[in-house]
């Protein structure tokens, strides 16, 4: 198995664990909705009835941006707010878990094949909100800091990129031209 097919994996793993984490009492901490980037499902909560699929070209006033490291992106597309794989990552991910790639017909190349499979069915899924549910988005210190409109959410808290958390992993002039077109969609005034 590759390094990057293994980063893959641990990936979705985590995904997984932060999805299922709870918050003591027994109850979910948070209840962010992994939808499919190729069809947003609707949950009035959680995610926008527009999908936010990284495919999307952006239109006037829409923007993304990816972490330093290049792995995970942060989108701002119509009404909605979505993170999950940048392009460049998810188009890696696809080519190292290619089942037509696999070769065998024994029981390993089933089970490689059906991992693969998994992980590909997985890949395009991106948590999605809408930007209603945002007061406003501001460049703070090191990172990116969301207020939001009713109880705080923590979407972004539990996911690190290289040791960082995930809001303090774009550079400043990413983070503040993110920060600026949320606001500016919001219609709020410019003060970073």
């Amino acid at each position: 198995m590759s390094n990057r097919y293994a980063s893959a994996a641990a990936l979705l793993l985590s995904a997984a664990l932060a999805c299922a984490r709870s918050d003591g009492d027994g109850t979910r901490a948070e209840s962010a909705a992994a939808i499919d980037s190729a069809a947003a499902a609707s949950a009035p909560a959680t995610a926008s009835d527009r999908s936010a699929s990284v495919g999307d070209s952006l239109a006037e006033g829409d923007v993304r941006i990816v972490t330093t490291n290049g792995g995970i992106d942060l989108a701002l597309i119509g009404d909605s707010i979505s993170s999950g794989l940048s392009p460049s990552a998810l188009q890696a991910v696809r080519r190292e878990t290619d089942t037509t790639s696999v070769t065998g017909t024994g029981f390993g190349a089933q089970l490689e094949k059906v991992v693969k499979g998994t992980v590909q069915g997985a890949v395009g899924k991106r948590v999605v909100f809408p930007i209603s549910d945002v007061r406003e988005v501001r460049y703070e210190g090191d990172r990116l800091v969301f207020e939001w409109v009713g109880e705080p959410r923590k979407l972004f808290e539990h996911t690190k990129i290289d040791g960082k958390p995930l809001l303090a992993s774009f550079t400043p002039d990413d983070a503040r031209r993110f920060a600026s077109a949320v606001n500016a969609r919001k219609g709020k005034p410019r003060h970073l």
